[in-house]
């Protein structure tokens, strides 16, 4: 493996994993490689050797059954995921991946799932079930930024008292507040955004890379051989704009 070899953590592929997410991890290596920088990624599952060295770590989404089947291993994630924090990786939850990564989630029945404490929020199900286009802007890693994607869920996001959302709604159900979305900390976040959210949103996978690989001052500048990717990604994004106020029966 090159010392320039970008590292990703891929975290209960099985039972997290059930919106196309592995797309998230295909985005980051393929732009990564028409960087001129190889990849390596190591899938974690229920049991395995906890990660030591990551540069990007991806949770995808999944039920409430995978957030429960995976809960007690997870355990084991905590001091691994603090101290890779703690160096500046970003850590990526999507949907049920949020759940996992929050203090946990509350059910109607009131059971409470635990999740790995890492960002600052809970989650508590029972409201009522979003399942449409969704678009929101972020700060995250730079200036504003405008993503898109789509929503399928029944849950409220409480952020701690001094906890961020990682974005604002501008058309969408997001936390259940009328405003903000997911969980940001540091360099990390949770969203709802589906889809998958990173081939949909280059301009976030390329935050995500250059934050990733500039702690271990390797550069990356996205070029002309992403074109093609951005606009497969541009033309995904003008549908969504065009159908924003077109929402679906969940099953």
């Amino acid at each position: 493996m090159s010392s320039d070899t970008l590292r990703l953590v891929l975290l209960y592929p099985e039972q997290l994993g059930v919106s196309g997410d592995r797309g998230n991890v295909t985005a980051l290596v393929e732009r990564a490689r028409r960087a001129g920088i190889e990849s390596e990624v190591l899938e974690y599952r229920v049991g395995d050797a906890v990660p030591t060295v990551a540069d990007v770590v991806l949770v995808g989404h999944g039920p409430l059954s995978g957030v429960r089947a995976v809960s007690e291993d997870a355990q084991r994630l905590r001091d691994a995921l603090e101290g890779f924090a703690a160096s500046g990786v970003p850590v990526v939850g999507v949907g049920g991946g949020m759940e996992l990564l929050s203090h946990g989630v509350q059910t109607t029945e009131g059971e409470t799932v635990a999740g790995i404490g890492f960002l600052p929020g809970t989650v508590r199900r029972g409201a009522p079930r979003r399942t449409n286009y969704f678009q929101v802007t972020t700060e995250h890693l730079g200036d504003p930024l405008t993503l898109f994607g789509f929503e399928d869920h029944a849950a409220h996001v409480e952020l701690d008292a001094d906890a961020e959302a990682f974005a604002t709604v501008v058309h969408g159900g997001g936390n259940g507040d009328g405003r903000s979305e997911g969980i940001r900390r540091g360099a990390s976040f949770g969203t709802q955004l589906k889809g998958p959210l990173l081939p949909l949103n280059p301009a976030l996978s390329d935050r995500l890379l250059r934050a990733a690989l500039t702690r271990r001052s390797i550069s990356y500048h996205p070029s002309a051989a992403h074109a093609k990717l951005d606009e497969y990604a541009a033309a995904s994004q003008r549908v969504i704009r065009d159908n924003l106020e077109r929402s679906f029966k969940a099953m």
